[in-house]
């Protein structure tokens, strides 16, 4: 299909080095969830070339004809923005737009606006006069590249209506009558996200709208003066977003701390005296790993059980690590277990206290996926209430971010104890 104009020429253009400069993997996104944002800028009307509109057919003037052509002043756009950001990259969005520019000049074709009535034909009266907006309605569709990084290079489009107006118009003392017309409205687009936290971002944006040609009456019931023309406009805006989801920034990985041993009294001496049982250890990738020294009340800190960037989906590692415990709980079939997510402090509490839980469930999926009765685990996710560590430290939010499993009962094999102080 021909490009129709400069404006979507631009617009094609602007796509194209959207496309050709990102090469990123399109991974989780930095402001998944919905959003309400505000938008403003410039906006350039194209030239207008008014037709006559017979709406009943006939008149001196064949329907169709080009009487005169119409250019604005650069004007301006605002506008309010309502949608929701998906972790695929989609970005659904309806958009509420009034777009205002002042009449600038208007020049007469020899058929005659007004027949000659106003001024002689073929030429530019003086004294133009009046306002032209538009007011639209959109249904819009972005799609949003590297959403991994604080940039987010956009493009897409959206179809709707626009209410077309032209207001307190007229040239060489003649008013022209207030007239407006509601029309089918398309407009495409693209730009920059920038991302300034994890709920706000400022985007530079471009838009092409266009419209079915509007028909108005510019002398009220005077049939020379009924004209039709199509809108189309560019537009340059900077809009800012607020996201009602949000994420926690992923800090940057840490070697993983030594597991924490858990050191058992020792029975009291009888003769022969028992050997000691094992200590209850977290597991250690590459090492064998067991729950035989483990009683009630025991917690075991599943180290390198990680996820990907604020998900419940794990890791490869982590299933490596996952693996062994669900070998070590199908040879102690005798223990119930609680498995405990908690997260660091970045982010609402509601949010971490929903992603911890969902990461416990995780891991309980995949164990019982190995064989492990779901009958014997429960879970909980305690959000980022029970901190291990200092949250204002990378490595200490590093710390904070794990899953514990805890022996809660025993049906015979393991001694049971009250649980040792947190």
């Amino acid at each position: 299909m021909k490009l129709r104009d400069r404006g979507l020429q631009r617009l094609f253009g602007t796509s194209a080095v959207l496309l050709c400069s990102t090469g990123l993997p399109l991974a989780a996104q930095a402001n998944d969830g919905w959003y309400l944002g505000l938008e403003g800028g410039a906006n350039f009307v194209d030239e207008q070339n008014f037709k006559i509109y017979h709406p009943d057919g006939g008149g001196a003037v064949a329907d169709g004809t080009s009487i005169g052509q119409v250019e604005l002043k650069t004007g301006w756009i605002g506008g309010l923005v309502f949608g929701k950001a998906l972790s695929s990259g989609l970005r659904p969005e309806l958009e509420v737009a009034w777009r205002q520019n002042d009449l600038d000049s208007i020049h007469i074709e020899p058929a005659g606006l007004l027949s000659g009535l106003l001024t002689p034909n073929g030429q530019d009266p003086d004294g133009v006069k009046g306002r032209e907006n538009a007011l639209t309605a959109m249904a819009n569709l972005w799609f949003d590249f590297n959403k991994n990084g604080r940039f987010h290079p956009y493009i897409g489009g959206g179809i709707g209506a626009a209410r077309v107006a032209m207001e307190n118009g007229g040239y060489d003392g003649q008013d022209f009558f207030d007239d407006h017309d509601t029309v089918f409205a398309y407009q495409g687009g693209a730009g920059f996200g920038f991302d300034l936290s994890p709920h706000w971002t400022l985007s530079l944006d471009y838009r092409h709208l266009e419209t079915d040609r509007s028909k108005l009456d510019l002398l009220h019931d005077t049939p020379a003066t009924r004209v039709k023309f199509r809108y189309r406009a560019d537009s340059a805006l900077l809009s800012l977003r607020y996201s009602f989801g949000g994420k926690a920034p992923e800090a940057s990985p840490t070697p993983a701390p030594p597991p924490v041993a858990v050191v058992p009294p020792v029975e009291p001496p009888a003769p022969p005296p028992p050997p000691p049982p094992p200590p209850c250890e977290a597991p250690v990738a590459g090492q064998s790993f067991s729950l035989e020294g483990c009683k009630v009340g025991d917690r075991v800190v599943l180290r390198g059980v990680n996820f990907e960037f604020d998900k419940a989906t794990l890791t490869p590692d982590a299933k490596t690590l996952l693996d062994m415990v669900s070998d070590a709980l199908l040879a102690r079939t005798d223990i119930i277990i609680e498995l405990d997510g908690h997260t660091d402090s970045k982010g609402s509490e509601t949010y971490n206290q929903t992603l911890s839980q969902r990461r416990a469930e995780s891991v309980k999926q995949y164990l019982v996926g190995r064989g492990v009765d779901a009958g014997r685990m429960t879970t909980v996710g305690f959000g980022e209430s029970q901190p291990v560590a200092d949250n204002a430290t990378d490595e200490g939010r590093e710390y904070n971010r794990r899953v514990e499993l805890k022996v809660t009962a025993s049906h015979g094999g393991v001694t049971v104890e009250t649980a040792r102080p947190e």
